[in-house]
């Protein structure tokens, strides 16, 4: 497979990366919540304090229909809270590439291995549902010119590669470096993107939402503190994602059979943080 002296590949498509943050499709699976430590904290304030006094401007808001309010004095800030978690979820994209001198030929070969390939990956236990095809690909490779050569040169196709690769999630991840062993001795000849997840991350999420609501009531109350006034009512809320996509372990291709004969890959999932971030505006109150 590959490319003799004076031929190389042509362009070629990106692999395809599946989704990096929690899919709502492929991640409420597994049956045991994983342990966690629920740690708030402060990231990042913003603050606007305005009123219709010397002290504050007015702000202009808008109601849940998108239609034009009434003025409401306000101070908008971001709280914040986190969960930690160790992951319980490992993903691979893996698939093989292959050439011929045809598309048809290279199409027929690729389509062997991959059917090798499916078959190895249920036999570990890997259900239908955890086994995604990521990237399909025919790409034809071109002539290149020689050294030292001289005149026009015009490439030629001299041949096609055919890349095809699968998103596999395996939900214990014990398995994951026996099963990249056994995936590379059975065919596999690229391994893109090993990272790690964390299933029902949502129900996590759930348990420090009001958290950071608390943390931006808390921020109101410190930047108010100088003031005669202070926060009363929640007038809106808006949640922004915060960094609590799957950790990537390694985004460099692996296209190394000798790994199938050496000892298991070792694995090393260790903690991942998920992060609630909320905005948060408070109707201004005087104080007592």
């Amino acid at each position: 497979m590959g490319n003799g002296d004076g031929e190389s590949n042509g362009p070629s498509l990106n692999s395809v990366r599946s989704p990096d943050r929690f899919g709502k499709s492929s991640q409420h699976f597994t049956r045991t919540m994983p342990d966690m430590t629920i740690i708030p904290r402060s990231v990042r304030v913003m603050m606007t304090m305005v009123a219709a006094t010397a002290a504050f401007g007015s702000v202009r808001s808008q109601d849940a229909k998108g239609g034009a309010g009434v003025d409401k004095n306000m101070i908008v800030v971001t709280g914040s809270a986190e969960v930690r978690a160790v992951p319980d979820l490992a993903r691979i994209n893996v698939g093989v590439v292959t050439s011929a001198p045809t598309a048809a030929a290279a199409l027929a070969e690729n389509n062997s291995a991959m059917n090798a390939l499916f078959a190895v990956i249920k036999a570990q236990g890997v259900a239908d549902k955890d086994i995604r095809t990521s990237n399909l690909s025919v790409q034809p490779q071109y002539s290149q010119p020689q050294p030292g050569q001289r005149g026009e040169f015009v490439p030629r196709v001299v041949g096609y590669q055919v890349t095809n690769t699968v998103y596999v999630t395996l939900r214990q991840i014990d398995k994951l470096g026996p099963m990249l062993d056994v995936l590379i001795a059975n065919g596999a000849n690229q391994v893109y993107g090993i990272s790690f997840d964390i299933d029902k991350a949502d129900e996590l999420l759930d348990k420090v939402r009001g958290q950071a609501v608390a943390d931006a009531r808390r921020l109101a109350e410190l930047y108010c503190s100088g003031d005669k006034v202070k926060p009363g009512r929640i007038l809106q809320i808006e949640e922004s994602g915060g960094d609590f996509g799957p950790r990537p372990m390694m985004d460099k291709m692996v296209g190394m059979r000798a790994m199938a004969m050496a000892a298991p890959a070792p694995v090393a999932a260790g903690e991942s943080s998920l992060e609630v971030r909320v905005r948060v505006a408070f109707a201004l109150e005087a104080r007592d």
